[in-house]
């Protein structure tokens, strides 16, 4: 059984030292736990897409402690590319990842194959602090079985890849509970290829405020995935762009797709965005509210964790309120969508 270590001054220089012998380890981030290795090391990349189940032309996002560390394995030649970067830095550290060229220190393993990579500045002091005692940066995917729920808990990665990492640095529970935004600046302005902990709306304020952009497009990546469908060895622009993703082992749909008559509320596990009446939550055979207010940014901090408690459940179907589509409700609706198909 995997250790489940708390972080300190010793705990983080033992995971760094596995991460510099190949190894991988699991760490908090302020999105969701990261199975991370040594994004300059093939090898322990490799071992990220087999502990996963990975398909090959998935990429990774690379974490590095600082924006100035960037540089060194994304290409950043035009003003433009400067300008965006430069606008990201407002929201750095954070759930922001920005698609960009890739240099020749990054492996292909990393990329998967393609002429950019992902990259992101955490803001988890846990992460901080194994990336300051780590001479390379890190790549980490969620720690869990590829296409299954996102962990936000130490406990979550132990119980799906607890034979496969060194150990699991515990940092509680994850503050956001959904990855991060990506992005990838184009001609016209700037993409979202994946929703997340940054929203539209403040991408849009960050990135006028710096003059980098007055385009912001919305999510694409079902448009971006079906130009990949079908082509052998095609590499994905971005991770959790595939179009089943996030997903229980029990069947998941919205509330408005149950049919009460072929599975009675008994036989039901009732995820709300708001609290429920008494009477209304004991028709359930296991019921919670992700936030008794409707409160978006609690909805995604519970989610995840309460997907995972209803598939433990004693139930037969999961049934999940639907939200609007701005703000943290696009990344909740992300989610969902490929969770329910």
């Amino acid at each position: 059984m995997t250790l489940i270590v708390q972080p300190d001054t010793s705990s983080i220089q033992a995971a760094a030292e596995s991460l510099a012998a190949g190894q991988l380890v699991a760490v908090p981030t302020e999105t969701v736990y990261g199975l991370a290795a040594d994004a300059t090391n093939p090898a322990a990349v490799a071992k990220i897409f087999a502990a996963k189940g990975r398909p090959a032309n998935n990429p990774l996002i690379v974490h590095v402690a600082s924006s100035k560390a960037i540089e060194a394995w994304a290409k950043i030649e035009s003003n433009w590319l400067r300008n965006v970067c430069q606008a990201a830095e407002a929201l750095w550290p954070g759930p922001l990842t920005i698609v960009l060229p890739k240099r020749e220190t990054i492996p292909d393993a990393v990329t998967a194959g393609g002429p950019t990579v992902a990259v992101r500045v955490p803001h988890h002091p846990v992460m901080q602090q194994l990336l300051a005692a780590c001479p390379f940066p890190l790549a980490a995917p969620s720690a869990n079985r590829s296409n299954s729920i996102s962990p936000t808990r130490a406990e979550h990665v132990a119980q799906s890849l607890s034979d496969h990492v060194a150990m699991i640095l515990d940092g509680g529970s994850c503050q956001y509970g959904v990855e991060s935004t990506v992005i990838r600046p184009t001609e016209r302005g700037v993409e979202i290829l994946r929703p997340g902990g940054i929203s539209k709306e403040q991408l849009q304020q960050h990135f006028e405020l710096a003059e980098a952009t007055t385009l912001i497009t919305e999510a694409v990546s079902d448009k971006v995935q079906d130009r990949h469908q079908g082509v052998p060895n095609s590499s994905l622009p971005s991770p959790g762009m595939l179009s089943k993703h996030y997903s229980p082992a029990k069947p998941i749909v919205f509330v408005d797709q149950w049919n009460a008559d072929q599975v009675p509320a008994r036989s039901v596990a009732r995820i709300s965005f708001s609290s429920l009446s008494a009477d209304e939550a004991s028709r359930f055979c296991w019921h919670r509210a992700a936030s008794e207010s409707g409160d978006l940014n609690q909805v995604a901090h519970q989610l995840f964790d309460f997907m995972r408690q209803a598939d433990n459940s004693a139930c037969q179907l999961i049934v999940v309120d639907r939200c609007v589509r701005t703000g943290m409700g696009a990344a909740i609706m992300d989610r969902l969508d490929r969770a329910t198909r």
